[in-house]
């Protein structure tokens, strides 16, 4: 099973208060978010960049983590059960497979 979570850009936190920060922020900002996308690979995560940027940083990051073992087979079954009950109590339980 896939779980995913996006983080998008906060504008704020690049904290550029006047022309001289904007440089700085220009040089460092890519530099960091490609070594936090590094790490995440290396933890195990897959990475996905929006390819709308900002300063040379993406707008948003998601990562994806696959799972696996008893509990995913449980949380796998429960999803399966709901989505079952509900779309056989609305008439369309043959419309997905």
């Amino acid at each position: 099973m896939k779980l995913h979570q996006q983080f998008d850009l906060n504008l704020n936190a690049l904290k550029i208060g006047n022309f001289k920060d904007i440089p700085k922020a220009i040089n460092e900002m890519p530099v960091l978010v490609e070594k936090l996308i590094k790490e995440l690979l290396e933890e195990g995560y897959i990475v996905i960049e929006s390819s709308a940027r900002y300063m040379g940083v993406p707008q948003s990051i998601t990562i994806i983590k696959d799972f696996t073992g008893p509990f995913v087979t449980r949380f796998s079954a429960k999803i399966q059960h709901d989505f079952d009950a509900l779309s056989k109590r609305l008439g369309v339980e043959k419309l997905f497979e």
